[in-house]
């Protein structure tokens, strides 16, 4: 039996319990493992380590496009957009929908970590017109 991938992702944050409160608190992670300077949040089934690096924190305006994110079902990402909005949530940019009605119509908003890391959460109407998920290199195992 093949086990799914899980995406791995490392950042540096300023503060780890401000970290964890954040990624828990806010986006419904769950910790994994844990040490004295990183933890394991475990988010849309995949492993994020926030390493306690307060000198490689960097402003937003330093940063430029960099940024990491996920794309949730439709349904999944205006539940959390929802909640997102009713727990006050700071959002980088609100709840938006672009290229309605089109084959790439998609929704998104964007979050920034207490350590400025930039979330993008995203959701497509119709993911295999908009970015051909049937596509055999979406498979795993690959074909």
């Amino acid at each position: 039996m093949s086990q799914r991938p899980i995406f791995h992702l490392s950042l540096p944050v300023r503060d780890l319990q401000e970290a964890e409160r954040f990624y828990c608190g806010v986006l419904g992670a769950r910790i994994g493992r844990r040490a004295s300077d990183w933890i394991d949040a475990l988010l849309w089934g995949h492993q994020i380590t926030l390493q306690l690096r307060p000198d490689q924190v960097l402003p937003r305006e330093r940063q430029g496009k960099r940024h990491f994110g996920v794309v949730l079902d439709w349904d999944d990402w205006q539940a959390l957009a929802d909640e997102l909005q009713g727990t006050g949530a700071a959002m980088l940019s609100p709840p938006t929908t672009q290229f309605v009605g089109t084959p790439s119509e998609q929704a998104k908003l964007y979050l920034e970590d207490p350590s400025h890391n930039i979330i993008e959460i995203k959701a497509y109407r119709d993911p295999q017109k908009a970015i051909g998920e049937g596509d055999p290199a979406y498979a795993y195992p690959p074909s």
